[in-house]
């Protein structure tokens, strides 16, 4: 009986778990088990949290749509 491939390390695994974003296998260490998120999906989620509609303004106010292209 061969044993489970983790999708994010590559690593054999006693037990994997399915990602409840993107559906990967994922071992122990390669994610949050309690919310069922694999490391790549724990950094999307946090980077979304941080990332506010401010910082969209800024870069909007440094743009000056008179300049020719």
């Amino acid at each position: 009986m061969t044993m489970p491939i983790c999708e994010i390390c590559g690593m054999e695994a006693i037990k994997v778990t399915e990602c409840s974003q993107c559906e990967s296998k994922f071992c122990d260490e390669c994610g949050d088990l309690k919310r069922n998120l694999c490391y790549d999906c724990v950094g999307w989620e946090d980077e979304a949290d941080n990332e506010s509609d401010d910082d969209v303004d800024d870069w909007n106010d440094g743009w000056d749509s008179s300049e020719p292209n």
